[in-house]
């Protein structure tokens, strides 16, 4: 029978003791006999947790070998892949504090679960000498962030997840323009080919494959884009022409492009395909009214395995066609979003039964925003009202208020970006 020797803050030994006095050394085990052991760790964070006992063990399980038997060992019949709260003991989460000026408070991340839950994660291992930071965008469970200086001049660019704590500084884009992180002139956008080959790094760790993008208008008509490669770790820039870079709504990735909504049509861009454009129909999604008076908030957003599209439209002083509704792209055929839900603020009633007096009909003054949908129920949207969150169920017309209470910025210090968290956490490389 063998027990635990001593531990590392607070991992396991690399020498363990059997009851005789005879002791037993973890390195004289073969790799594979080691592999077999930390396969069976119950999670991943504990198997990540695992590569800071020694170089052997750090160098053993960030390979495509053992991440392949992991999964294989932690796969039922029943789901063919874990789902990521077993697997990494972290709910889906949605969104995101995407201003930061003290790397010790970090993110927060928001999880829509029955209990919600607000998650706070530092970004102390970020460079020291970082004193503001911007989320510009996202994929999967990477985040791309922009550095400034106490001026709010643009200094760095950095992929990192904040789960791993791993981090990639990318090399300066073309100078276009000196923006800061509150400027809308500048779009940018994070995705990672799906499905890739992935190939060892110095015979352990596997790449991921991604593209970096960062839109900057010049016209009406045209505008900058400036393509990061990962396999090549340099920066391309094109000339891009036409209407669909009239607008970006805000830049999604999904199924391994890029997609935005410019006002008429979604457009589906892939980086890793030559630069192809697809244009989605965006034709149902028609503004009703021309009144000045109407307010519009808009959303492009997935919901599991779904292109979605969300607006709201409302009069500032309220109005009976004041509506909530949601465009779906259900068949990648027909390349066409179809309206799927549509309903009334009069229609929609706080869940609170002491609130049941709120209509969102009585919110509409104080102009909500559309957000994001929620990860796992299609029924549910959130809607943001600095400094709450409405979760809306717009199939039963009840909504829920909450308050932030890790909140303490203004509303443009909060941006909703999108964490998809896959059941092993995406490796950050530093080789290009």
């Amino acid at each position: 029978m063998v027990t635990e020797g001593k531990r590392r803050g607070g991992l396991p030994s690399s020498t363990t003791k059997t009851l005789n006095n005879v002791t037993v050394r973890m390195d004289d085990l073969t790799d594979d006999l080691l592999l077999g052991i930390l396969l069976r760790l119950p999670t991943a964070k504990s198997v990540i947790r695992c590569m800071l006992v020694c170089k052997r063990w750090c160098s053993l399980i960030p390979t495509r070998s053992f991440i392949a038997r992991f999964k294989t060992h932690h796969t039922s019949e029943k789901k063919k892949f874990c789902d990521y709260d077993a697997a990494y003991q972290c709910p889906p989460s949605v969104f995101i504090r995407t201003e930061i000026e003290d790397l010790e408070v970090g993110i927060i991340l928001l999880t829509p679960n029955v209990e919600f839950e607000e998650n706070l994660y530092t970004l102390e291992f970020l460079p020291e000498e970082e004193k503001f930071v911007a989320v510009k965008a996202s994929c999967d469970d990477l985040l791309l962030c922009l550095a400034t200086d106490e001026n709010y001049n643009a200094t760095n660019l950095y992929i990192f997840n904040p789960f791993t704590a791993k981090w990639f500084l990318l090399p300066p884009p073309p100078k276009r323009i000196s923006y800061t992180p509150r400027d809308d002139s500048a779009f940018s956008g994070l995705v990672c080919e799906p499905n890739s080959p992935r190939r060892d790094v110095q015979g352990q760790e596997y790449e991921v494959r991604f593209r970096v993008l960062q839109f900057t208008p010049i016209s009406e008509h045209d505008a900058y884009m400036d393509v990061y490669c990962s396999e090549t770790g340099q920066w391309n820039e094109f000339i891009l022409s036409g209407r669909q870079y009239d607008s970006f709504l805000n830049v999604v990735a999904f199924d391994g492009k890029l997609h935005w909504y410019n006002g008429s049509d979604v457009v589906a861009y892939d980086p890793f395909n030559d630069g192809q454009t697809i244009f989605i129909d965006g034709s149902e999604i028609v503004q009703s009214r021309s009144d000045p008076w109407i307010n519009r908030s808009e959303c492009l957003g997935t919901c599991q395995g779904f292109l979605r599209y969300m607006r709201l439209q409302y009069a500032a002083v309220g109005d009976d066609d004041d509506n909530l509704s949601v465009w779906e792209l259900r068949d990648h055929g027909s390349r066409r979003m179809t309206l799927t839900n549509k309903i009334l603020f009069n229609n929609m009633i706080c869940k609170d039964p002491d609130l049941r007096h709120v209509s969102m009909s009585s919110l509409s003054m104080f102009a909500p925003k559309a957000a994001a949908f929620h990860p796992s129920n299609k029924d549910v949207v959130c809607l943001f009202l600095f400094p709450h969150f409405i979760f809306c169920n717009i199939q039963s017309g009840e909504f829920e208020i909450i308050r932030l209470s890790l909140f303490e910025k203004d509303e443009y210090s909060f941006k909703v970006l999108p964490i998809a968290l896959p059941w092993w956490p995406t490796p950050v490389s530093t080789i290009p």
